[in-house]
């Protein structure tokens, strides 16, 4: 179930992971008749701290500790497939770094509820949001597909400025 965030649930997990290495990604791809078909869910494993498990729900992103869980049969629908993230996943090319910051992504909704995160990574940014339950996931900002229903919060979660800071690279 996913339980809207107001911002604070999430910025204090990304608070606690601030200066650490991404180890790992695992993902969960849903798979039909032999064929990858889309991302359901994926875990961030950063040194020293629980698994951070990403789940979409329209345009609402949930952020919680949780360790993956097993592949997993979906009869006549296909089946979970979980493992560890691979090129040319672009969550793939994240492993090693390490996060210096992060904005939140404000999603398509009435109220302000947290629809993706911006991280920052001493490497370059990786967007990761929500939009009518696909992922998008992109380098360095969203991409224009997304920018008419998301909003980057203008500060990020150490209070920088995003308009004073380039991208990280």
């Amino acid at each position: 179930m996913i339980v809207p965030d107001d911002g604070t649930r999430t910025t204090g997990l990304l608070r606690a992971r601030l200066g650490m290495v991404l180890e790992s990604v695992t993902e969960d791809w849903h798979w039909y008749q032999g064929r990858q078909n889309a991302l359901g869910m994926f875990w961030l494993h950063f040194a020293c701290a629980p698994v951070l498990e990403l789940r979409s729900c329209g345009e609402l992103l949930l952020l919680e500790e949780s360790t993956p869980h097993s592949s997993y049969d979906m009869d006549e629908y296909g089946e979970g497939r979980v493992g560890p993230a691979r090129e040319p996943s672009l969550l793939a090319g994240f492993v090693g770094a390490r996060l210096q910051d992060a904005a939140l992504i404000w999603g398509y909704s009435t109220e302000p509820l947290v629809g993706g995160v911006l991280f920052r990574f001493d490497i370059g940014d990786l967007a990761v949001s929500s939009l009518g339950d696909e992922w998008v996931i992109a380098r360095d900002g969203l991409p224009p597909s997304a920018v008419r229903y998301h909003r980057i919060e203008a500060t990020t979660i150490t209070g920088t400025s995003l308009a004073a800071s380039e991208p990280q690279r």
